[in-house]
């Protein structure tokens, strides 16, 4: 098998927290790897069996590129996750899918770009909360976020105004439990539970990114993060057909196990906390070749 691992310009040698993948790919004969840049116009797509997307982590920035980029590179050699899956997951929109479902999510609101919203009049339409969070539909790395509480309407309502003249935005309660208990991350390849991990971020910030000085462990999920994260599953399932990798981000809401997120293009998978999860994803790359 002949495979690329996909990353972005700014990290052309991919990320450190994918080393435990690359030596583990290493052990393998039958396998060559290149690290390729998404954009770069020389490469050619066709020479690769399975093009596995790792860093791309610019791809929010330029969503209409990448996407092109997925839409043309899918026609000469296989994508994964698949086209379809990555199309669906890069708009946070599938949130309020899913909690049509049936599946829970932080109380949301959800804001129409260039479309003028009054924020002391929006927050009225959710739950009482001591604060208030602001997030783009479409982003990563907590680009675009905002964590207010009433008495910041006004500089909320500065950064809100900014991001909607390019972006569908969301409002949310915020919720405190992200600072103390942190984020949990159940982790799954080849739609199997593999394993799970707490972010949590620095005192008083809510960026559960290790770019933000969050740190993360090795997490046993709770009877009720595991039944939300297998409910998600399911319905990702359902909806996508199998998947070769996916993360669910879940949150505490006052003893309720929320999804914050659903992490299906080019999630962390956290090698570094479950040795035999590299040989996972690589037994399950080789069943689609």
């Amino acid at each position: 098998m002949k495979l690329a691992i996909i990353s972005c310009a700014r990290l052309p040698k991919g990320v450190a927290e994918d080393q435990p993948l690359f030596i583990a790919l290493q052990q393998h004969p039958d396998i060559n790897y290149d690290i390729c840049i998404w954009d770069d116009p020389h490469i050619n797509w066709e020479q690769y069996d399975v093009c596995l997307l790792r860093s791309v982590w610019d791809y929010h920035e330029k969503s209409e590129a990448f996407m092109r980029w997925i839409r043309s590179a899918s026609a000469v050699t296989k994508i994964i996750n698949p086209p379809e899956v990555i199309q669906w997951n890069t708009n946070k929109l599938y949130l309020r899918a899913m909690q049509e479902h049936g599946l829970p999510i932080a109380p949301t609101l959800w804001l129409k770009q260039h479309k003028d919203c009054l924020l002391s009049s929006a927050i009225q339409q959710l739950p009482e909360s001591e604060r208030y969070f602001l997030k783009p539909t479409i982003g990563a790395d907590s680009s675009g976020t905002f964590r207010f509480n009433p008495s910041q309407l006004n500089s909320a309502q500065v950064h809100l105004d900014q991001w909607l003249q390019s972006h569908d935005m969301m409002l949310q309660c915020y919720l405190p439990s992200v600072e103390s208990y942190g984020e949990i991350s159940a982790i799954y390849i080849g739609d199997q539970f593999s394993h799970a991990i707490r972010k949590t971020p620095v005192n008083g910030d809510y960026r559960v990114q290790d770019t933000f000085g969050a740190t993360d462990q090795a997490h046993i999920l709770t009877t009720d993060e595991r039944t939300v994260s297998n409910a998600a599953m399911i319905y990702l399932i359902k909806k996508m057909g199998p998947l070769s990798y996916a993360r669910i981000d879940m949150l505490i809401n006052k003893n309720q196990v929320v999804i914050n997120e659903v992490e299906l293009i080019e999630p962390s998978l956290f090698f570094h906390h479950h040795p035999i999860a590299a040989q996972r994803l690589i037994n399950q790359l080789q069943s689609l070749v």
